[in-house]
């Protein structure tokens, strides 16, 4: 974790704008993970933010911070991550990246190909490529390895854990970049 947390320090250092997508599905157990996280961002932010809620799949902080649920449909939030033009994007997900269950780590971009986004309607890449395409943007990948992928089953002990870790993490991060 602590690998994870130096590059996201240094991936957000001198921003302007950074959005982060949770991606995945709370229906097929550990793929809901990146949704988690969002999710767990906004309950934080929203102690002190009141515009921030659940109940919206976009939510911003002073203008500096957008917290997007995407779901399994990240190709729906396009236009607004063009709006928005952040100038870093961290995109958090399940992935099936041959690793031992739990592990969290950077997904680099010659990667995306050879990694199991499952849920996707479109892969990350393609997605990955039509934001560059409209925006000068840094994207940054974080995956982790599921333990349970079964339909109707919620998180798993060990991946909610991961989560609630990584969410601090990020939260401590971010708490840093909007002073």
């Amino acid at each position: 974790m602590e690998s994870v947390q130096s590059t996201i320090k240094s991936f957000i250092n001198n921003s302007n704008k950074i959005a982060i997508l949770g991606i995945g599905n709370y229906l097929k157990s550990d793929d809901g993970f990146g949704v988690y996280v969002v999710e767990s961002l906004v309950k934080n932010y929203s102690k002190t933010h009141e515009n921030l809620s659940l109940e919206k799949e976009i939510n911003s902080v002073n203008n500096r911070l957008i917290l997007m649920n995407c779901g399994v449909v990240p190709e729906n939030f396009t236009d607004v991550i063009k709006r928005e033009n952040p100038d870093k994007i961290i995109m958090v997900d399940a992935a099936l990246m041959h690793q031992e269950p739990g592990t969290l780590r950077v997904v680099e971009s010659d990667e995306i190909s050879e990694t199991g986004f499952s849920t996707h309607s479109l892969p990350l890449s393609i997605i990955i490529k039509y934001i560059n395409a409209h925006i000068d943007t840094e994207i940054l990948i974080i995956g982790i390895e599921p333990t349970d992928l079964e339909f109707g089953e919620p998180l798993s002990g060990l991946i909610k854990e991961k989560a609630d870790e990584f969410s601090k993490i990020l939260i401590e991060e971010i708490d840093s970049f909007l002073l």
